[in-house]
């Protein structure tokens, strides 16, 4: 059985990670948009949100 810090431990790093990653597709989208590709293309690629894009 996991200690109560442990679990916290994992949890934390399971948010580092999402927002790693969050934070690499809102650069390549960023990167995209630049490049003249259409949001929706950019939302679908990368898996954000249209609105996530936007609000960089």
């Amino acid at each position: 059985m996991k200690h109560a810090l442990e679990i916290w431990r994992d949890e934390m790093i399971d948010v580092a990670t999402r927002d790693g990653r969050r934070e690499s597709a809102l650069e390549i989208a960023d990167r995209l948009m630049a490049k003249g590709m259409s949001i929706n293309d950019v939302a679908d690629v990368t898996g954000l949100t249209v609105d996530e894009i936007l609000q960089r």
